[in-house]
């Protein structure tokens, strides 16, 4: 390597096998600089797709439950904790010491919803569910943020109410209920005993 006294802040090599970047420096090309910054780039464009995604896309875990009784909008909170089991999800609920248990489906969105086999890309979870009082349907939907919100009603019911799973040892602590829930909970009753 020799300094070129001409441009004495760029190097002039005598022989090819030099490194390319400073081969592509001398030349006028990309640097370290611009190479760099192209990284950054293609980095970036490539963690798009991941940011769009919903985190944590399998439903299989143990979360914090608050909801919303139909019955009298009272607030209920509790614990609930999916399992895979083969095809399907099993779950089960405690709610004010009541348990309902319950079977699901896997399904994901994308430009149409499908459902079917339970799997760890699942993205939304539709569920039957009861315990001695009767039963009902929910379905739950991955949120960017690892919860899960849906929507559930009791099988004889005529509204719809709301619930949202947060993963059990989240740093975010649930809401307290803002009036006490009483019997409000997801375990369903005959339409006579319900408040």
């Amino acid at each position: 390597m020799v300094l070129d006294f001409e441009r004495p802040d760029r190097y002039a090599f005598e022989d090819r096998n030099q490194s390319w970047f400073r081969r592509r420096k001398r030349e006028g090309g990309m640097n370290r600089r611009s190479f760099g910054i192209a990284g950054l780039l293609l980095a970036a464009a490539l963690s798009i797709p991941a940011l769009s995604r919903p985190a944590l896309a399998d439903p299989v875990g143990t979360y914090d439950v608050t909801g919303i009784n139909p019955d009298d909008g009272g607030e209920y909170q509790g614990t609930v904790a999916v399992r895979r089991t083969g095809e399907t999800y099993s779950v089960e609920w405690t709610i004010a010491g009541m348990s309902s248990t319950g079977v699901g489906i896997g399904g994901r969105r994308g430009n149409t919803a499908t459902t079917g086999v339970a799997s760890v890309d699942d993205d939304m979870i539709t569920i039957g569910y009861g315990n001695g009082s009767g039963f009902g349907i929910s379905q739950y939907d991955l949120q960017p943020d690892g919860s899960w919100k849906g929507h559930w009603a009791y099988g004889d019911g005529e509204t719809i109410s709301t619930e949202t799973w947060i993963p059990t040892g989240r740093s975010r602590s649930l809401e307290r209920p803002k009036a006490p829930a009483g019997e409000a909970m997801k375990p369903m009753s005959s339409p006579a005993a319900r408040p």
